[in-house]
């Protein structure tokens, strides 16, 4: 039965696309990025600066944000295993329970990254990208020119836009946003979902914002001092490899992270529209916004791009979570481990329904201060009390450990040192439970998986799925 709407919140979720945890300006890093409406979300709320992916992927922790579950209970730890028909059922989902048990209207507006690809997961309805927006740019004109430039959906390179800002996917999603709140039916509450392409790559923001950040001094990219040791990680070779990014020289990789800041600069700007269109209507003070990412960017860090490691650049995100004022939470900073899997129950129970008990996810209200949290992808599997993290690698079982407190950027691995054998055991130990109980593959006879890769560097360079020219139309060839 559907209970009464009259007094609940309306619910603005909105996710950025490979948006590292450190490019926020109230996060006061290296990275000299200007994101003036995030920081005054967390201003008039919270930020949660130990936040992490569970699976650092695209496609399951779309999964993860709109159910609760993480990857290693929903079964799916990589892309196109099966889209949003995962184990877990879509009357789990977050916006069905929303529509069905507390009468929401829901909407969702952007790149759902679902399988297949027009899959709904529980929405009344979905603007899609790139597909309802590469109908709007034939619309206008412009008919061949998403990713005119060329470049593919993991290409390194630094591009510009082919299309105007006001024809930019970033924009229309932000229209498309604002059309549903005209549009909606003012008699029950709302949630919509945005969840925007970039700072995704390719790195091509529109003008001006391709060219904003040039007198900036731009940060170097951290290596490890593990990196080029005999225990370096192999599937991280493999990566670096496989996508050239051994090949990536400074001054490209200063422009990449260049544009890659305007990208983000550019959302925060255009969500302004969409806030300024909130307050206009009466609806900004009842509503709650909450902010976050499906996993980082390495961005060269480590030598290394893109996504699906436990490093810090990739797993770590922002979750940021304004509520209406009567809650009197404001300008608080949280450092307990935090996952995307917590903001479908807490989204779940202030819109009054009860979230399922099974879920990894829990209330951001309520974290508990000794909490470990665990994460799994097919190449690695993680553990962090929110001081120190723990990576274990299945390729040649290769063990890290980073003082997450002292050491922001992974820069020295502490795995083996004997002052952190027991705290390095017990979090492994831990892992090995969590895998287990979840009926994991990782989980082997009381231990974790051991595995092999190749490091052929000429096949590995032949592979190079990150190339991949593009798109077609409707983003076949992805990439």
């Amino acid at each position: 039965m559907t209970s009464s709407s009259t007094d609940k919140p309306n619910i603005v979720y909105i996710v950025l696309d490979q948006w590292r945890g450190d490019c926020l300006g109230i996060a006061d890093s290296a990275h000299p990025v200007m994101t003036p409406h995030f920081d005054q979300i967390a201003y008039e709320g919270s930020w949660y600066a130990r936040a992490y992916a569970d699976c650092p992927i695209c496609m399951p922790q779309r999964a993860t944000m709109l159910t609760g579950f993480t990857a290693s209970q929903h079964g799916m730890p990589h892309n196109f295993m099966s889209g949003p028909r995962t184990p877990i059922a879509i009357e789990q989902s977050l916006p069905f329970r929303l529509t069905r048990e507390a009468g929401y209207q829901t909407k969702a507006v952007g790149k759902m990254h679902f399988w297949p690809e027009r899959a709904r997961f529980g929405f009344e309805d979905i603007s899609l990208h790139p597909n309802d927006y590469v109908n709007f740019l034939e619309e206008q004109g412009y008919g061949g020119f998403y990713r005119g430039h060329g470049l593919g959906g993991n290409e390194l390179y630094p591009a510009v836009s082919a299309v105007p800002e006001r024809l930019s996917h970033t924009h229309w999603i932000v229209d498309e946003g604002i059309r549903f709140l005209g549009r909606r039916d003012p008699d029950c509450p709302f949630m919509l979902w945005l969840v925007f392409e970039a700072p995704h790559s390719p790195f091509d923001p529109p003008a001006p914002f391709d060219r904003m950040y040039d007198d900036f001094e731009i940060p170097e990219a951290v290596v490890g001092d593990w990196v080029g040791a005999s225990d370096e990680p192999k599937s991280l070779i493999a990566d670096r490899i496989v996508r050239n990014a051994d090949r990536i020289s400074p001054q490209v990789l200063r422009r990449a992270r260049r544009h890659y800041y305007g990208q983000v600069t550019h959302i925060d700007y255009q969500l302004g529209r969409l806030f300024g269109e909130l307050q206009s209507r009466g609806l900004y003070e009842n509503t709650i916004i909450v902010i976050s990412s499906d996993h980082g960017e390495h961005l060269g860090d480590h030598g290394l791009y893109a996504k699906s490691t436990y490093l810090e650049s990739s797993a770590r995100v922002p979750i940021i979570m304004r509520l209406p004022l009567e809650h009197g939470i404001y300008n608080r900073r949280v450092d307990t481990p935090a996952l995307t899997a917590d903001i479908a129950p807490t989204l779940l129970e202030l819109a009054g329904l009860e979230p399922d008990s099974k879920m990894d996810g829990k209330s951001l209200l309520r974290l508990p201060q000794d909490r470990v949290i665990f994460g799994e992808t097919q190449g690695s599997v993680f553990a962090t009390d929110g001081r120190l993290k723990y990576i274990y690698y299945f390729a040649g079982g290769v063990e890290q450990l980073f003082d997450a407190g002292k050491d922001l950027d992974d820069r020295y691995n502490l795995a083996g040192q004997p002052e952190y054998a027991s705290a390095q055991a017990g979090l492994k130990a831990g892992l090995i439970d969590y895998l287990r109980v979840n009926d994991r593959p990782a989980a082997v006879d009381g231990d974790l998986l051991v595995s092999d890769i190749s490091l052929d560097v000429d096949k590995l360079r032949a592979r190079n799925a990150a190339a991949w020219r593009g798109p077609l139309r409707y983003g076949d060839g992805y990439g």
